[in-house]
């Protein structure tokens, strides 16, 4: 999950059986989460005080300090909407095919361009966000990609990652946990070493990880360097990707331009100048689909340190 605030304890025993409820529903009677979202979502907004502090904070940065209130609140509406959404689809995922999860993804942008760059071999690095549908976006991968490997940190929510991981093998995908430390990060190597794909989340630091704090909107968002370690040591370009969710409900995929990672590359103002290219991708995404970028606590640096 990793989105949001991580419960512990008694608060972490409820949050499993409502999420256990949660996905059943979502298999079983989808009707009727759709009927419960808008007053699911109006409560949750106003009884989470986590979540509007975090929220409200993501929308000062995101689209400036003069946003008004009523501006913030429908922000915060809005991400905690599509942040249902996200869990009604990971619980009807888990009944779906590979294939219909592949339909649900309508166009994928860049596509040409991407087949065209893999024809080189060397493998590639998908680097992405949170943010829509990640499995549409995983079968829409596996349409022309035999092997792919996902990064991941184990979630602390066992009914979530029991659920994620049949949604892989369901997929097809390999697991690659980095909470099992060195070995995992060599096999990434391996794999790419052997023209693989490798996807990662590449829009936030998860604890312990190194990072740089890199300009993004309003705000400083610490990346992770992971990513641009694994594409220095192995060679391999990297793909930033960005599954949307539209109107109609359907997803779209966007592959932009490869970034190339230079083993010489000088530090600028102490970040590695391919993490700032990919911030700067990252804030074209966010910017536009805003309410879709599904964080519930704060994501800049700024704001953490001031909560």
């Amino acid at each position: 999950m990793n989105q949001g605030l991580a419960p512990s304890g008694a608060k972490r025993r409820a949050a499993q059986f409502w999420l256990g409820r949660f996905y059943f529903w979502s298999r079983h009677a989808p009707w009727l989460l759709r009927l419960l979202k808008r007053p699911l979502v109006w409560i949750t907004v106003r009884a989470s005080g986590p979540i509007k502090i975090g929220t409200q904070a993501n929308a000062r940065r995101i689209f400036g300090a003069d946003i008004s209130p009523g501006q913030i609140a429908d922000f915060t509406s809005k991400v905690t909407a599509n942040f249902y959404d996200f869990v009604v689809e990971v619980g009807r995922s888990g009944i779906m095919t590979a294939r219909e999860l592949g339909d649900q993804a309508e166009r994928v942008h860049g596509h040409e361009e991407y087949l065209t760059a893999r024809r080189a071999g060397g493998g590639a690095i998908m680097l992405t966000a949170h943010m829509g549908s990640f499995e549409v976006g995983m079968a829409a991968l596996r349409a022309y990609e035999q092997h792919i490997h996902v990064v991941f940190k184990r979630d602390a929510m066992d009914r979530f990652e029991t659920i994620r991981r049949t949604l892989r093998d369901t997929l097809g995908v390999h697991e690659a946990p980095v909470d099992a430390g060195w070995d995992t990060w060599v096999g990434l190597r391996d794999a790419l070493e052997r023209n693989e794909v490798v996807v990662m989340q590449g829009d936030r630091a998860m604890p312990g990880q190194r990072a740089q704090s890199v300009p993004i909107l309003s705000g400083h968002i610490a990346l992770p360097l992971g990513p641009i370690v694994l594409a220095q040591i192995s060679g391999s370009p990297i793909f930033p990707v960005f599954v949307v969710r539209m109107p109609n409900g359907k997803s779209q995929l966007f592959v932009e331009s490869e970034i190339r990672v230079d083993p010489d590359a000088t530090l600028v103002k102490g970040v590695h100048p391919q993490l700032l290219a990919w911030g700067k991708v990252l804030e074209k995404f966010i910017a536009k689909y805003p309410e879709q970028w599904l964080f519930l606590d704060p994501a800049f640096v700024e704001d953490k340190t001031a909560t």
